[in-house]
């Protein structure tokens, strides 16, 4: 870890002071230990910094290696948060500063299900995005098996097992425009540059 840089002393009350996420930083070569570890000190901060209603310490932490459309994911049990899950080919492909936002991401999650009982990506949430600089959606980090294409307006859905709309393409439509659906094979797409 690099040396813990000063506050800003201009900054408002109103205005928390941005969180260092290059002081947690850690290569992908660290080991699960190391890295739930630096997430959790990282996710404490971020806490203590914008007031979140989150308890760090009473969540359970833990590591996906089979998910391939998510970068972390909460799970909850009647609307109380339990499990912060982090997926470790999103951080071996995008790196710390990716897992950090990931971080905050599903820490906006957590205080929103505390708060107000919603785990969705909202209004309220996308209010807490930007305030905390993370995205919405997670962006794709591995080739899916399959594409969705609407030959109208070229919208397209990444596909990673083949589940029913995969198998009868043609009995769906475009939810955009209505338009009718092919499959495209996930390599060709991205080989095309479309990912």
């Amino acid at each position: 870890m690099s040396e813990r840089p000063s506050r800003p002393a201009d900054r408002s009350d109103d205005e928390p002071p941005p969180v260092d996420a290059d002081y947690y930083a850690i290569d992908t070569d660290a080991s699960e230990a190391e890295f739930l570890a630096a997430c959790k000190l990282y996710a404490r901060e971020v806490v203590d910094t914008f007031d979140l209603s989150v308890d760090v310490g009473a969540l359970d932490w833990d590591i996906s290696r089979r998910a391939k459309r998510r970068a972390g994911q909460v799970r909850y049990r009647d609307g109380d948060p339990e499990t912060v899950v982090l997926t470790w080919g999103y951080f071996e492909r995008r790196g710390w500063a990716a897992m950090a936002s990931t971080v905050r991401h599903e820490l906006i999650h957590v205080h929103l299900l505390n708060e107000y009982g919603d785990g969705s990506h909202g209004e309220r949430f996308e209010r807490w995005a930007e305030r905390l600089d993370t995205g919405v959606a997670c962006e794709l980090f591995t080739t899916p098996e399959w594409w969705v294409v609407c030959e109208d307006c070229d919208a397209a859905l990444a596909r990673y097992r083949e589940s029913k709309l995969v198998r009868r393409v043609d009995e769906y439509r475009c939810g955009e425009c209505a338009g009718d659906l092919r499959l495209a094979d996930g390599d060709a797409r991205a080989a095309a540059g479309d990912e």
